[in-house]
């Protein structure tokens, strides 16, 4: 829990690799776990929010530079969170599936002057939004194909990080 924890904060403020890459796969294996991973995954997310906010509070530029050093991340991305933040208030926090990261919306956000209140909220509908359907699908699939899975592990983890490498790759080409 606190490995995926500290994933989700790092990832909060610069790591390229959602936590979900992490959290599915040890829900596949453990899916009583879920609730309390998911929970570290909040957390994690909530601090490392509240760091990159600080920092947005700081050095606004600094902050937006090191954004736009990071892969997958650019000037076009911040500018459509920036819009949707300003359309949508806190409901932009709010992504299912691909799109820009948790991060881009905390720069947005304390860029515009919201308040911490309101950036706290976001982060746990944005987690809800963009973890919890993947957590929907894997619970039911780690109850039913755990021992499965528990028995394979070597291989099937091979696959998993050879998929993952894959999509990140295209992801960030």
């Amino acid at each position: 829990m606190w490995t995926i924890g500290a994933w989700a904060a790092a990832e909060a403020i610069v790591l390229p690799v959602v936590p979900d890459v992490g959290l599915c796969l040890l829900v596949l294996a453990a899916p009583r776990w879920t609730l309390r991973l998911f929970l570290g995954v909040v957390a994690g997310a909530l601090l490392g929010t509240l760091l990159l906010a600080a920092l947005s509070t700081v050095s606004p530029r600094g902050v937006e530079s090191m954004l736009l050093g990071l892969p997958g991340i650019d000037a076009a991305m911040l500018a459509d969170a920036d819009a949707e933040v300003a359309d949508k208030g806190i409901a932009a926090f709010g992504q299912f599936g691909p799109g820009a990261p948790l991060k881009v919306y905390t720069d947005a956000w304390i860029g515009q002057g919201g308040d911490i209140a309101g950036l706290l909220v976001g982060t746990v509908l944005n987690r809800l939004t963009r973890i919890g359907p993947a957590m929907l699908v894997a619970v039911p699939l780690g109850w039913r194909l755990g021992g499965w899975i528990r028995s394979r592990e070597r291989p099937l983890l091979a696959a998993y990080a050879a998929f993952w490498i894959l999509v990140y790759s295209v992801y960030l080409a």
